[in-house]
């Protein structure tokens, strides 16, 4: 990154811009070298300013949301970590069975709004952490549901800055995907839940959070590393019946209680966990000949290099 453009940047309003910052401070595995720059950004307009500047100069960009399903290469990332922050992105907001929900609002908190409302049709997300804006990109859930589900729509903002609302049916949801949300910014999102009876949405989130902490992890992880393949087992049974769990690289490992979760049991480089992820898939391969496909996002790989993370 060129002297000019760190001069743009710090000159930048409605941003708090941090050069060379390690992006372990801000990803739930802990891993990862230093950004070049990392902006933490307030509202809508700082927003698009950033964009254009990013476009013009041909600087990478990556919107990060809250770093719980991405690996940060060794390397770092030569370019800008944009995070969305502040008052403005994190609002949730319910009138009736609509909540409209910041991108930057945290999960848990969207849930709990929808549990005080008695509102159901996002139990599928509690126990999960990240932001709103990375669950929409990533169509974040669990076998039972995602928030696509219950999206009425959401508002965008595209690489030139400009800004859309789009509707469910053009969201383009599929399994841990959103084909629209890849291609721009989640600024909001509007979800249309149902009332229920008083008591009954708790009790639901209540026992999923339950479930989940049954086998989430005390040491640093990035959630679930592989999606499920089409029918029949999943990718943690794939990974179980072959015998990896335990299996290890560097300060990697494959957690004891999930086999598809990959922890950092301290000390863990990024390369470690992905030469873990590359062992794990060949192995699964050699074995099954099912190619498991990586549900966390590597920064710099395919669509990660630019979007949302949760």
């Amino acid at each position: 990154m060129t002297g000019a453009v760190r001069e743009r940047l710090r000159r930048l309003a409605g941003a708090a811009v941090r050069f060379d910052e390690p992006l372990e401070a801000h990803t739930s595995m802990r891993v990862g070298g230093a950004a070049d720059a990392f902006a933490e950004v307030l509202d809508e307009r700082a927003l698009s300013r950033l964009l254009r500047l990013c476009a013009e100069t041909g600087v990478p960009l990556f919107v990060l949301g809250g770093g719980t399903n991405v690996i940060a290469p060794d390397g770092g990332w030569r370019g800008v970590v944009v995070r969305l922050a502040g008052e403005r992105f994190e609002r949730i907001a319910a009138r009736g069975e609509r909540v409209r929900a910041g991108a930057a609002a945290r999960l848990p908190a969207l849930v709990d709004e929808a549990v005080r409302r008695s509102l159901a049709g996002i139990e599928c997300l509690a126990g999960i952490p990240g932001t709103v804006g990375g669950a929409v990109r990533m169509n974040a859930g669990t076998a039972g549901g995602c928030i696509g589900d219950a999206v009425e729509s959401a508002r965008l903002m595209d690489r030139a800055g400009a800004v859309r609302e789009a509707e469910r049916a053009r969201m383009g949801f599929g399994y841990r995907r959103s084909a629209a949300a890849e291609a721009a910014v989640v600024l909001e999102v509007t979800l249309r839940l149902r009332p229920r009876e008083a008591g009954a949405v708790g009790e639901e989130v209540r026992r999923a959070i339950e479930r989940r902490a049954a086998w989430l992890p005390d040491a640093p992880s990035a959630g679930c590393v592989f999606r499920n393949p089409p029918g029949g087992a999943t990718a943690g049974e794939l990974i179980d019946r072959i015998g990896l769990r335990g299996a290890r690289s560097g300060g990697a490992a494959v957690h004891d209680r999930h086999a598809n979760v990959i922890v950092n049991t301290g000390g863990a480089r990024a390369r470690d966990v992905l030469r873990l992820m590359d062992l794990v898939r060949d192995r699964v391969r050699a074995a099954t000949g099912i190619d498991l496909a990586p549900e966390v996002v590597v920064m710099g790989e395919g669509a990660g290099r630019e979007g949302t993370t949760a």
